[in-house]
């Protein structure tokens, strides 16, 4: 990268909030030990600039560069921005990541190795390492917001190389000593060749800036302020090595896996759906002569893990929380979604369809277990459809949920597939039956995207 070449760059960028145009053709450059100050009073659109910086909002006009690279402009193109640092207005992590998890996470992201030594020091520096093995929903406001802006600078704290760092409201929530350690630090970034954007109303801030730029009625006017009255030398937290990636320790895996082990969410709610269906079938067969249909008996085997298949996944429950998604749709440059990280989340299924089976009919044989597959391969399809309808801004008030509906005609070909003699089951006609119910939900899973992309 050129020496002169800006590490934030804003070309005529025009963003609009429903019919209010709240950025106007914006060109902004900031250069390696910048630190500009987004000041304006509420609704100006201080954090409407730093989120189209970062890449999360769409364009109405203009384009956005980081380090020369493009990372989103209005033809709606984007790309997976070069590594940088970005502190939300709020959250930004799910609140059952542990405090050293989100550090990490973070420094990962950035392209180094999460080393315990050096994350533990910088916790120290914020007065977070006693609670480094807590669940950040134990904290309180303020130490959250702590983890929060530091996991936002520490992308630059781990490199020798300029980062741009993106902090919105740094210092709100935070205790005096921390504001201290926020402004120390920003100083000693900026003078090792960092450069900081901060969107602030505090006035203890402004003696950081070089710039400072005020935003009004989708204006914008720049004070060049000139040096920092505040003098730091660069950090001496020492650098990181460079991580070499693959998909089973990339961020956005170990990130899923780290939750899931400790929490649990898609093995109990997938679990616990699919037990009590099937504990209300086995206390209704209990009472009253199974029924001789065995198409009848078909749909009682598969209608639990056909319940588990369509709950929720867990890593959606996790993405929705706390703004975690938008911190890793910056990042990645798109959403972290199911076609990125798949957890075993079609286990539960496979396993209550053999568990059924066994239950209900006594039994589990090469038919069954070919079955069991395919009730796998729906909740993945599910899984996907639940993807999508996450990724609008009114969860829960759109209607594309309904689509789970298609996922009645693979299930009701694998109930008649049950239901079955082996000598019909091993039959041409019903491999293609087979074969249908478990390209259904596999085509689900591959074209959804292409057509609605996450």
């Amino acid at each position: 990268m050129p020496d002169d070449t800006p590490l934030l760059e804003l070309s005529s960028l025009s963003v609009r909030r429903g019919r209010v145009n709240v950025l106007n053709s914006i060109d902004l450059e900031v250069s390696s030990g910048d630190v500009v100050l987004l000041v304006g009073e509420n609704g100006s659109g201080k954090s409407t600039l730093l989120e189209a910086a970062a890449g999360l909002l769409p364009l109405s006009t203009g384009e956005v560069q980081h380090s020369g690279q493009l990372v989103r402009d209005s033809e709606g193109r984007r790309s997976k921005p070069k590594p940088f640092g970005l502190a939300l207005q709020s959250g930004g992590f799910s609140q059952d990541e542990l405090v050293e998890e989100r550090i990490a996470t973070a420094v990962a992201v950035a392209g180094y190795e999460a080393d315990s030594n050096w994350i533990s020091a910088r916790l120290d520096e914020w007065a977070l390492r006693h609670r480094a093995k807590d669940r950040i929903a134990w904290l309180s406001d303020g130490m959250k917001r702590r983890v929060g802006v530091l996991a936002g600078i520490v992308p630059a704290l781990a490199s020798s190389e300029e980062k741009l760092i993106l902090l919105d409201e740094p210092s709100e929530g935070l205790d005096e000593t921390s504001v201290n350690t926020l402004q120390k630090q920003i100083a000693s970034l900026a003078a090792a060749g960092h450069a900081i954007v901060i969107a602030t109303h505090d006035d203890n801030l402004s003696s950081l800036a070089t710039r400072q730029l005020t935003l009004g009625k989708a204006t914008i006017s720049e004070e060049e302020i000139g040096e920092s009255s505040q003098t730091s030398k660069p950090p001496e937290c020492g650098t990181l090595e460079k991580s070499s990636e693959n998909y089973l320790n990339s961020p956005p895996f170990k990130w899923a896996n780290n939750l899931e082990k400790r929490t649990k969410t898609s093995t109990i709610t997938r679990s616990a759906a699919g037990l009590i269906a099937l504990a209300v079938i086995g206390g209704m067969l209990s009472q009253i002569t199974a029924p001789s249909n065995q198409s009848w008996v078909a749909l009682l085997v598969l209608t639990p893990p056909l319940i588990s298949a369509l709950v929720r996944p867990g890593i959606l429950v996790h993405l929705s929380d706390s703004r975690a998604q938008e911190w890793w749709n910056a990042h990645l440059g798109n959403n972290l979604q199911m076609g990125r990280n798949l957890p075993p989340l079609t286990l539960i299924p496979f396993l209550l369809t053999l568990f059924s089976a066994y239950l209900v009919i006594g039994h589990v044989d090469l038919q069954i277990i070919l079955i069991a597959v395919a009730m796998a391969m729906l909740s993945g399809g599910s899984a996907r459809v639940h993807a999508l309808e996450s990724t609008f801004p009114r969860q829960g008030a759109t209607m594309v949920v309904l689509l789970q509906l298609i996922f009645i005609w693979p299930f009701l070909l694998l109930v008649d597939l049950l239901s079955m003699d082996a000598s019909t089951f091993a039959t041409k006609d019903a491999e293609i039956q087979l074969l249908t119910a478990l390209v259904i939900p596999f085509a689900i899973w591959l074209v959804l995207p292409m057509i609605a992309p996450e």
